[in-house]
């Protein structure tokens, strides 16, 4: 009896100690739904700033996510901003920057295939996929459908990585 309370408060321990919030064990039943699962975190811009774009467009969506923690995405994220001027907060306020974002990494449709596919932004990317299209090859970045067990019309996560560890994981706007 024992050694079940002492294994069981072992668990919700590790578990607590893993986040502040604890550990996550949703399943997203969408593309959507995986970027407002990840915008919950207390530190995560990138999918934050994705939510307004994702909110108006209609269909399914292919989302470029960087397949890192939340921080690491956010000094990413910061590192480009801070090329154009701005800060991570007022990023969030800019409403323009964040749409320009956005769409430079969403796709209006449902999984990504071999071919020339363009961002909402309107830009052609070579997109090259492996047999089952797991994983797919955008332009430098690759990524891996998180997805990929849905059914059709829930969209798709590609989380991507670069091609070098000085290069952005996801395309600029």
């Amino acid at each position: 009896m024992t050694r079940h309370v002492l294994g069981w408060t072992l668990l919700a321990l590790t578990l607590a100690a893993c986040d502040p919030q604890g550990l996550d064990l949703y399943s997203p039943v969408s593309a959507r739904d995986y970027v407002r699962s990840c915008a919950r975190s207390q530190t995560d811009v990138y999918c934050e700033a994705l939510l307004p774009t994702l909110a108006a467009v209609q269909g399914p969506v292919a989302v470029l996510v960087p397949n890192m923690g939340d921080d690491e995405r956010t000094a990413h994220l910061a590192r480009l901003l801070a090329e154009k001027g701005l800060s991570t907060e007022a990023f969030l306020r800019d409403e323009a920057a964040k749409a320009a974002f956005a769409r430079a990494n969403l796709f209006a449709l449902n999984r990504l295939t071999t071919g020339v596919h363009r961002t909402l932004d309107g830009r052609p990317h070579q997109v090259r996929c492996d047999p089952g299209q797991e994983v797919c090859h955008v332009d430098d970045l690759s990524g891996v459908n998180r997805l990929q067990h849905l059914p059709p019309g829930n969209g798709s996560v590609y989380a991507t990585a670069a091609p070098s560890a000085d290069a952005l994981p996801f395309f600029r706007f």
